[in-house]
């Protein structure tokens, strides 16, 4: 199978995705791809351009709007959305990065998180204990949003438009993103910051002791763009990165039912649920960009060259992981980059481990006996950054 198969998403790809990517990096990890762009699938130089940040920055997407713009007539809702990104701390840089990164990440865990994730539990729990089956994508699509509802006060009729904005605003991540995409997700992006200011609005009128609302006070009416694009990029990461993580989580667990797991011991349960990041990787690649003419493993790079780093590739190299393929919940040390490295390293990685932590152990032990449906095969989606299903039936009892 070619290296451009890597970003193909077909089934069969999707399928055997580990294998594939096994055969790039042992021929070719460090390479340009059909597109120009130098994909890097190596634990050590992955981890190493993570740490650079000096010589690669996060994805300036300035060029990018430019050429579609012109091409969409200067579509007002594009230009909305390309100022907003440049607020997603996904896309921010030096000073500005370290600065509201510090600011966001104090805010967020502020709540409760104990208290709000044990109760999306048991609501999610509750909702299925007396169904024969479900689709697994839906059980942890509506767990992800129990959590970020109850951390910025939404309502629970937002459930479909959250879910439809954090699923498409994600396709600004594929490589083969066209015009068409891209104006989906600006409009999809413009339709977030009406219901955001909706939200707030009802929040200030009902005195929501809300987190919302205590950003915005923070930063002031003269931020508001800062504020919209902060929540797009952490309900969007919230949502489809949870989502994917945790299906797929579960699937594995379904996969190996062999292997006893001691939950009840909170080591146990955390080395699991590290090498389950591991295994899983729920962000395929993350997009990086050379900041000067430069000279990385022997090529030469330009200014503004985009940098492809493969996470789950790098989670499974030999050379740092003994038997990678294997799933091995005892595995210890697990020096996984499932979230990253260097300054920015996921900032809901905390959250996400805590979630898991107490998610797993109660949803496998409500339903001792999920299995795949054996008669409606799982349907995996056509994103290639965030590969997943998008839809994986399950038998509950």
């Amino acid at each position: 199978m070619s290296v451009a198969a890597i970003w193909s998403s077909q089934n069969k790809i999707s399928q055997n995705y580990a294998d594939l990517i096994d055969d790039v990096r042992k021929t070719n990890p460090v390479h340009l791809n059909v597109f120009g762009d130098l994909v890097v699938m190596d634990y050590k130089n992955v981890k190493k351009i993570f740490a650079d940040s000096e010589n690669f920055q996060n994805f300036d997407f300035k060029e990018r709007f430019k050429v579609v713009s012109a091409i969409a007539n200067n579509d007002p809702a594009l230009l909305e959305f390309g100022e907003s990104l440049r607020h997603w701390l996904l896309f921010m840089n030096g000073e500005a990065h370290a600065e509201h990164r510090k600011m966001v990440n104090k805010k967020f865990y502020e709540a409760n998180y104990e208290h709000i994730t044990l109760e999306a539990i048991q609501g999610v729990i509750g909702a299925y204990q007396d169904q024969e089956e479900a689709d697994l994508v839906e059980i942890t699509r509506k767990f992800s949003f129990l959590i970020i509802s109850k951390i910025i006060g939404l309502k629970s009729e937002d459930y479909d438009f959250i879910q439809k904005f954090s699923y498409v605003i994600t396709l600004i991540f594929e490589k083969t993103l066209n015009v068409k995409d891209l104006l989906e997700c600006a409009h999809m992006s413009r339709q977030f910051r009406s219901y955001l200011g909706e939200t707030l609005s009802r929040q200030e009128k009902e005195l929501t002791n809300s987190l919302l609302l205590e950003m915005q006070e923070i930063m002031g009416s003269t931020r508001v763009n800062e504020l919209i694009g902060t929540w797009e990029f952490l309900v969007n990461a919230a949502t489809e990165t949870t989502t994917l993580l945790l299906t797929r989580s579960i699937a594995t667990l379904i996969e190996h039912k062999d292997i006893a797991i001691d939950w009840n011991a909170h080591d146990g349960c955390a080395i699991a649920v590290e090498e389950l990041i591991r295994y899983v990787s729920p962000v395929n690649w993350i997009p990086r960009q050379v900041k000067e003419d430069m000279e990385f493993a022997g090529l030469q790079l330009k200014k503004g060259k985009t940098v492809l780093l493969g996470i789950a590739s790098a989670n499974r190299d030999p050379d740092i992981f003994q038997n990678p393929e294997t799933f091995i919940p005892t595995r210890k040390p697990n020096p996984h980059i499932g979230f990253g490295f260097g300054i920015h390293h996921c900032m809901g990685a905390r959250l996400s481990r805590f979630e898991m932590q107490k998610f797993l152990p109660r949803f496998m032990a409500a339903f001792p006996n999920i299995r795949l449906h054996p008669d409606k095969p799982g349907e995996w989606d056509s994103k290639v950054f965030f590969r997943g299903h998008k839809h994986l039936p399950v038998l509950l009892k």
